[in-house]
């Protein structure tokens, strides 16, 4: 789950620490502690919290127009050609409330690096706690370089070709991007990564670092957003990192590699989570459902048109992180920890709030392109050691069930960390609990395609879950923030360590060259 601090710019990278929510968090920046934080309203649990460093991340220009338009997937997905037009979408039944976990990310990036590029120093860092983050700071330093040109460029994941999805609705068109990478992005299996936590490092070095991700295999980038960090309540409230500027920014050199881009939005200035989902400080004000999704609306369209014309237009976008309770529940502190309950709330509790919110989201990316796949995010990958067996799964399919009322997702992320949605001891039993969870959604719901939208560690093994779904209805995974270290990756199972402008692999990175040849197929 994502629940990260911000973390205090400084000219160098800082550590960062927060604590973090029944999943994952990520950060970036310098925090400390954490404490205990519940929903409030439908659900409970802690946040995340993992390191940062200075740097920053310009803005960068692009010209040139990118027109993209997808296509359909028997499965629910889509599939992308350059310039032509496609059919997609997906039905399905679905979805209900859950509950949180906590979690906390910790450890500081080591040293020396046997890749090299150039700028800035990474700092991460992170202490676990349960419940909540607070933090405080951000970073600077360089900016990006400008580009001109671009071709076109279109994406969107095909699953078994390019035939047209069973009980879909019509997706036609495309829209005119500036900037980007010339191609296509046509893999129907998604091996990912979130490396949010590098924005704050200079483009030579970001540059370098998805060199090397590309050359282990992987083929997507996700990257977190919030409305803005620099509120009262927000994550960077100095350089405002992880707002769309910065988002575009990294997002268009993510896209100029060519590798794909998955957009998640928080809808909060800081971490949102299981534990909590902070209202905006702008959107504080707002006293009906209809305010908000409104809010909600025009916040993602005016996004998605800003990613598209910077030349980042996103293969797909998450409408909330890690939503299990609802989305837009709290007001937060200084620090993103929640104070109480905002007046109206978007909980499980009442889905025609949370159903409306949704939607609205969703028109917000049809309304700028319609072939951009949206997914929801829930963390209930796996059972907990504490629950009854299939409780996970159930929870999944209650609020999927009750979603799709409102609004059907092209695809559904769970998060899957052995630490908080599995046994942390037994492996097998971890696994076992996965492949319940997400073969039965699959079975469930067969026109929709699901995706492990954050895990750590048993890289192995949650992708041979995903991956292995018939139909090729598994659409991929991403490994949170494998470049920093913390409770969720604990045990030496970081994949690069960056120091300066270096980057050393770790062990676990050969794992990816391995999965590189036998998903060949679909890469």
């Amino acid at each position: 789950m994502d629940v990260r601090p911000f973390r205090p710019l400084l000219p160098i990278a800082l550590l960062l620490s927060f604590a973090a929510c029944s999943n994952s968090g990520h950060g970036v920046g310098t925090g400390s502690g954490g404490s205990s934080g519940s929903s409030g309203v439908g659900g409970n649990g802690g946040s995340r919290a993992s390191g940062g460093s200075t740097g920053s991340a310009g803005g960068t220009t692009g010209s040139g127009g990118a027109t993209g338009t997808g296509g359909a997937t028997s499965t629910g997905g889509a599939s992308a050609t350059g310039g032509t037009t496609g059919t997609g979408g997906t039905t399905s039944t679905g979805g209900a409330t859950a509950t949180g976990g906590a979690k906390a990310t910790g450890g500081a990036t080591s040293t020396g690096g046997a890749v090299t590029s150039t700028g800035g120093a990474a700092a991460t860092g992170g202490v676990k706690g349960t419940g909540g983050v607070i933090t405080t700071g951000g970073t600077s330093g360089p900016g990006d370089a400008s580009t001109t040109g671009g071709a076109t460029t279109t994406s969107d994941a095909s699953a078994t070709g390019g035939s047209k999805g069973t009980g879909g609705v019509l997706a036609t068109g495309g829209t005119t991007g500036t900037g980007g990478s010339t191609g296509t992005f046509a893999a129907s299996y998604w091996m990912g990564a979130d490396v949010t936590d590098q924005e704050v490092a200079p483009d030579a070095t970001r540059a370098n670092l998805l060199t090397i991700l590309k050359s282990h295999g992987f083929n997507v980038v996700r990257l977190r957003t919030f409305v803005d960090p620099k509120a009262s309540d927000g994550y960077d409230q100095t350089n405002g990192y992880d707002d769309i500027a910065h988002t575009v920014a990294f997002g268009k050199q993510i896209k100029d590699a060519g590798m794909g881009l998955l957009v998640d939005f928080h809808y909060s200035d800081n971490w949102a989570d299981p534990g909590k989902q902070c209202v905006p400080v702008a959107w504080q004000g707002y006293t009906t459902i209809a305010d908000l999704a409104t809010a909600v609306h025009d916040y993602t369209k005016d996004a998605i048109t800003k990613l598209i014309a910077g030349g980042a237009r996103p293969e797909m976008v998450q409408i909330g992180n890690e939503t299990t309770p609802g989305m837009l529940l709290h007001r937060c502190d200084s620090g993103g920890q929640p104070t109480g309950n905002n007046p109206i709330t978007g909980s499980t509790s009442n889905w025609a709030n949370l159903g409306a919110l949704l939607k609205a989201g969703v028109q917000g990316v049809k309304d700028v392109d319609p072939t951009i796949l949206v997914s929801f995010h829930i963390d209930r990958g796996g059972d907990k050691v504490t629950e009854t067996k299939g409780a996970a799964l159930q929870l999944s399919i209650t609020w999927l069930t009750n979603a799709i009322k409102y609004v059907t997702p092209d695809a559904f992320g769970e998060s899957c960390y052995q630490q908080y949605q599995g046994d942390p001891n037994n492996t097998a039993t971890t696994k076992t609990g996965w492949t319940n969870t997400f073969s039965s959604l699959a079975t469930k719901f067969p026109t929709i395609k699901f995706f492990a939208a954050e895990y750590g560690p048993m890289q192995r093994e949650i992708n041979d879950v995903v991956f292995g779904l018939a139909g090729n209805q598994g659409l991929g995974t991403f490994n949170w923030e494998p470049t920093t270290q913390g409770d969720w990756n604990a045990g030496g199972h970081d994949l690069l360590r960056r120091s300066g402008t270096t980057y050393t692999a770790q062990p676990d990175l050969a794992l990816y060259d391995q999965m590189k040849i036998d998903y060949a197929s679909r890469l």
